[in-house]
């Protein structure tokens, strides 16, 4: 297989999608789409431009929510991804339903099969990776739609077809995948 060089601003090779929502400083419930994340056991990492709204509202509240979304939200994700909460309260503008979680002072968006509750931890940046912040936060809590889980509480795994992003700074776009388990 021959390869190339190549020069992106970036590389995206298939991260999934999640809606981070929180409330603000002023307690409004807001959301942003991020692709840059990963979980080990109770910690989370998520990765944001240093600039947007959301990152910087976090810092200042803490708690927010990772919520998975399915391929039917395709269009609220996009939405989510591509207007700021500086000028748009987007609850407000789509089709989601934020659901106050029991556990941190973050809303819970109902339509998102799997939410995960989260606190701020720790906050990274650097000047070797300028306009990138990193947070890392605490696992508090776990929910899971009844129908992605086997009688037994396990995942099934065959429900799953939550969307991925592909991208290299120009190009970008979302695939899902329908399990074939």
């Amino acid at each position: 297989m021959k390869k190339i060089n190549v020069n992106y601003e970036k590389m995206y090779y298939g991260f999934p999608i999640i809606l981070i929502s929180f409330y603000d400083k002023n307690g409004v419930p807001n959301v942003t789409t991020l692709s840059s994340s990963y979980t080990l056991k109770d910690m989370v990492v998520l990765g944001f431009s240093s600039k947007g709204y959301a990152i910087n509202q976090i810092k200042e509240v803490h708690d927010f929510v990772i919520n998975i979304p399915d391929s039917s939200l395709r269009k609220e994700v996009s939405f989510c991804g591509t207007k700021s909460g500086h000028e748009i309260q987007k609850f407000d503008a789509v089709n989601l339903t934020p659901v106050k979680s029991s556990i941190i002072n973050a809303p819970i968006i109902e339509e998102c099969p799997i939410s995960i509750e989260c606190t701020l931890t720790d906050i990274i940046e650097k000047d070797a990776y300028k306009g990138v912040t990193n947070i890392l936060g605490t696992i508090k809590g776990r929910l899971i739609s009844n129908e992605y889980l086997n009688t037994d509480d396990t995942l099934n795994l065959s429900k799953f077809d939550n969307l991925l992003y592909f991208g290299d700074g120009v190009n970008k776009g979302y695939r899902y995948m329908k399990n074939e388990l």
